[in-house]
């Protein structure tokens, strides 16, 4: 026996896939699933009943021992709270970053801990390695569904004792070991990022009681429209502003209730202020590396800076539209060696 293993069985078959590779190699499997929004209607949502009943099926399927985690009152209170104040804030929230450290991932912890389990696993795209003798996670294989980005929150002790069996795999791949041994998930669709926002995100946030105020469009200084409500926006965002100014305009930033708008070369930027910072290798002194400062665009070269508690992060070129509130991941090649979130950057707020 190789040793005991807790495996997050998310409903996925990336996960299922997962435990039954781990379960192959000799190890003692232990199936867990995290409730985290039973009011989800979403069957495919990570998090939601549908989930969990499809992740019992599967460790029925595998015959392991299975436990159910409920974390769903926390989960509200932190993670959708912090995801309603964000954009109460004007600010884009990332809840999984919050969510992983919080709780996805550290209740898997939790139970192995209690249980005496030597690991913990996940179906995350993700590799292991080691960068100057440091163990850190890299990016997966399959490029177009790492997934390592959303890790960078997490403790860095934690990184020893995780397992990704399908890091080194294709989706295909995995697809095909799913069908070929008929697990329970093999035809299971993918599951969406923001488990617990069935629809769009705005309407959810109107649910929830927060409360839109009327304001203005800047551009230039001048008034060029009207708007219900900041947190309908994003920095970026060029669709849907219903401003006809003759040519295309970006939300560029937010003041006192106003949003301002601008040309695409305004919110091409080159640094970015980053916080909240989480090492897992901690460099010394500036370093060449690629910084992602959203979870579906690409890396981009930069020197980063580490002052104070606070990093400057230069990019080689422009990027487009950083967002204050969203993660910058930093990576050397392949290796995650952490993260903050965007404070700010030099966008020009004066409208």
């Amino acid at each position: 026996m190789k040793g005991k293993v807790v495996v997050g069985l998310s409903g996925g078959v990336d996960s299922s896939v997962a435990a039954y590779m781990l379960k192959e190699e000799g190890y003692e499997v232990i199936g867990a699933s995290v409730v985290l929004y039973k009011e989800s209607k979403n069957p495919y949502a990570c998090c939601s009943i549908g989930s969990l009943q499809m992740a019992k099926r599967v460790a029925m399927y595998l015959g392991i021992e299975f436990y159910e985690l409920d974390y769903s009152d926390g989960f509200k209170r932190d993670v959708i709270g912090y995801f309603m104040n964000e954009y109460a804030r004007c600010r884009t929230p990332n809840p999984c970053l919050i969510c992983n450290r919080d709780y996805k991932i550290k209740a898997l912890f939790d139970l192995a801990d209690e249980i005496g389990a030597d690991y913990v696993a996940t179906g995350h795209y993700i590799r292991k390695g080691f960068y100057k003798g440091v163990e850190l996670m890299m990016r997966g294989k399959d490029r177009n569904k790492d997934q390592s980005y959303f890790m960078f929150r997490i403790p860095s002790e934690w990184i020893r004792r995780l397992l990704f069996p399908v890091g080194n795999m294709s989706k295909a791949e995995v697809r095909s070991i799913a069908l070929k041994v008929k697990l329970p998930t093999a035809k299971k669709p993918e599951s969406q990022d923001l488990c617990f926002v069935d629809g769009n995100y705005r309407d959810f946030l109107l649910r929830m009681g927060l409360r839109p105020k009327e304001g203005r469009f800047l551009y230039k200084g001048k008034i060029v429209g009207t708007h219900k409500g900041a947190f309908f926006y994003t920095i970026g965002q060029r669709k849907g502003l219903n401003v006809s100014l003759g040519k295309r305009v970006y939300v560029k930033g937010f003041r006192n209730g106003d949003i301002l708008l601008g040309d695409l070369e305004e919110i091409m930027l080159k640094e970015i202020l980053v916080s909240n910072i989480n090492w897992h290798y901690r460099p010394e002194g500036e370093i060449d590396a690629y910084v992602q400062i959203r979870a579906g665009s690409k890396a981009e070269k930069a020197k980063i800076m580490e002052f104070e508690d606070k990093v400057l992060v230069k990019f080689h070129k422009p990027v487009f539209a950083p967002t204050p509130g969203q993660g910058a991941a930093f990576y050397i090649d392949d290796f995650l060696i952490g993260g903050g979130t965007i404070e700010s950057s030099p966008y020009d707020h004066k409208g």
